[in-house]
């Protein structure tokens, strides 16, 4: 068990927070959990050939195209966050609705909106 706390800690700091799902994960198969935030890490921090930005708007058109919408909202910050343009975001999810279908966009935009505008609120209050 302490090995599980451990690599919940690690997770938690390393991405800034922790989804409930992966306490659950953790509890039941810490390895996986520990392979998963490895493969992560990868990708997203030591593989440098993308733009975290560019990274972070493919999961999040990704997310949109499943319908994930707390991933979607986690990533369109994260992309922000990355210095990715709100167009930018926008038109990475505008791509994903042509093979995923109009539902994407359906979906997704009410909540693009919502992220982008507590985005600027957020960068406004800290100025």
């Amino acid at each position: 068990m302490i090995k599980a706390k451990a690599i919940l800690d690690k997770v938690k700091k390393e991405r800034g927070y922790l989804h409930p799902s992966r306490e659950v994960l953790c509890e039941r198969d810490p390895h996986y959990l520990e392979v998963y935030h490895h493969l992560f890490t990868h990708v997203m921090k030591k593989n440098r050939r993308l733009p975290l930005k560019v990274k972070e708007m493919i999961i999040a058109a990704i997310n949109a195209a499943t319908n994930y919408e707390e991933g979607l909202r986690v990533h369109i910050r994260a992309a922000l966050e990355a210095g990715a343009k709100e167009d930018e975001v926008f038109e990475a999810i505008e791509a994903a609705s042509l093979p995923a279908g109009i539902h994407t966009i359906t979906f997704s935009m009410p909540i693009f909106a919502e992220v982008c505008r507590e985005f600027r609120e957020g960068r406004k209050k800290k100025s």
